[in-house]
């Protein structure tokens, strides 16, 4: 029996051991592991000799628009393909009609423009998603995001209700009574304290870089993580947080899963490079830049995210895709829209240069975060996130050694600008497979093929 595709000469990492073994792929999926003498012909062949073979990243943390979820979908997931991410979970935002109307147009437009597979959350932001969320796994979604963090001014950039505590008790309740992998997530900030806080700092006339952080404190963050922790141990409901910028985070995590609870922290990338003591250069010419939420916060938060990824305590991490230009963010940090442009095509870079060449983390342990832990967390393993007969045929091909200079000019997003510009950063994908196909090759993406993209219904 012959395969489509043999990866042969390279070392295959899975989150417990690295081991020389070629993959043979036929039908999209992986066919065998291997020695070289025992596997079949193939009509395509890679030579990994000296890489290191990695199951596709799976990105659980990417919006790929603002009103409209999906208007960036093609150049932000070619880009995240160029950096050796093959599935993403995409927050998707139903505003007035619901989701259940709007999914067939939705998931259309995703297969229409995506370059790689997806899995979708919900953004509960109103009556109408909270009561739709028993309906969401029969068009496969099952996980469900409530926005504790937005009132006021950033809840009317979106365009969505405020979520109180009763509407995100409610939902934990419907999601409690929901089979495995049902799971609410919170963005975590006491959204009262910082508009109290927002008001004093634009009134005293600050429009500076690290007023956002000032005005969205970690202590908002920890409260509210507490709080949401106390809720859904009532309800009965697992638990996700997302994007974790606090060293205190990472106890609160641990302290939760030491009481037996399903509760999944998140971190991105940025909160384990980036601090307001260390600002990005862009920040200084251009402040706005520096809204996001939750905000950067000091180089001890850094240090002990990496420290929570190490320990098994911090169990995945994603980008916050969240797509925007110099122009769209502007002038007024208090106005600007929210995120930290595209870090998903970095992810991957990012994490092998700061992480893996620099000893805080093996490169085992960055599969079990970044595509292991991922896909068993949202119902995607072992169709993805993992590197085994009968799995998808995801998998990046990585160089270690290689070396760049990050330019936002030569990344492939719509963004033109990048907190990591001008950064070195030591280790690079070569090659993206998806389920069998190289979509992207020596760095680059090859073109888009019709059917290319595939929803991953989670079970």
């Amino acid at each position: 029996m012959s395969a489509d595709l043999l990866i042969h000469g390279g070392d295959i990492v899975t989150p417990t051991e690295i081991i020389r073994a070629d993959v043979a792929v036929s039908d999209g999926q992986i066919q065998a592991i291997g020695n070289r003498e025992f596997m079949p012909p193939a009509s395509n062949e890679i030579d990994a000799t000296g890489k290191h073979v990695l199951p596709g990243i799976v990105d659980p943390h990417c919006h790929l628009g603002y009103v409209d979820t999906l208007e960036c979908a093609e150049t932000e997931t070619r880009a995240s393909a160029c950096g050796g991410v093959t599935c993403a979970g995409i927050y998707l935002l139903a505003l007035k009609d619901g989701i259940i109307a709007q999914f067939d147009r939705l998931h259309a437009e995703f297969e229409e423009r995506s370059f790689i597979d997806a899995f979708f959350h919900l953004m509960v932001v109103d009556e109408l998603t909270t009561r739709e969320i028993a309906e969401c796994p029969k068009i496969g979604i099952n996980s469900f995001k409530f926005n504790m963090g937005y009132k006021g001014p950033h809840a009317d950039l979106l365009g969505i209700s405020s979520t109180d505590d009763g509407a995100t008790f409610r939902g934990f309740r419907t999601i409690a009574g929901m089979p495995a992998p049902a799971r609410g997530a919170v963005h975590a900030e006491n959204i009262d304290i910082h508009l109290m806080l927002r008001d004093e700092l634009m009134a005293a006339g600050r429009s500076d870089y690290a007023v956002w952080n000032e005005s969205r404190p970690p202590f908002v963050e920890s409260e509210c993580m507490r709080r949401a922790i106390y809720l859904a141990k009532n309800a009965g409901c697992s638990l996700y947080f997302p994007h974790i910028t606090i060293a205190e985070g990472v106890d609160i995590i641990a302290e939760a899963r030491a009481q037996g609870l399903d509760v999944v922290g998140e971190t991105c990338p940025q909160y384990l490079t980036h601090s307001n003591e260390d600002p990005a250069a862009i920040f200084e010419t251009h402040p706005a830049c520096a809204n996001v939420n939750p905000p950067l916060r000091d180089r001890a938060c850094n240090d002990r995210l990496w420290e929570g990824i190490a320990q098994g305590v911090i169990h995945t991490v994603g980008s916050d895709l969240a797509p925007t230009t110099l122009e769209m963010k502007g002038d007024n940090i208090w106005e600007a829209p929210m995120g930290l442009a595209n870090n998903s095509e970095l992810l991957l870079p990012v994490m092998l240069s700061e992480g893996v060449n620099k000893g805080r983390i093996s490169i085992e342990k960055l599969v079990e975060v970044c595509s292991y832990n991922p896909a068993r967390t949202f119902g995607a393993f072992p169709r993805k996130g993992s590197l085994e007969v009968g799995a998808d045929a995801d998998i990046v091909l990585v160089d270690l050694e290689a070396r760049k200079t990050v330019s936002a000019e030569n990344l492939h997003t719509m963004c033109d600008w990048s907190i990591y510009d001008g950064w070195e950063l030591t280790g690079w994908p070569t090659h993206t497979i998806l389920r069998g196909e190289v979509i992207v090759e020596n760095g680059e993406p090859k073109p888009r093929k019709a059917g290319q993209a595939q929803q991953v219904n989670t079970t």
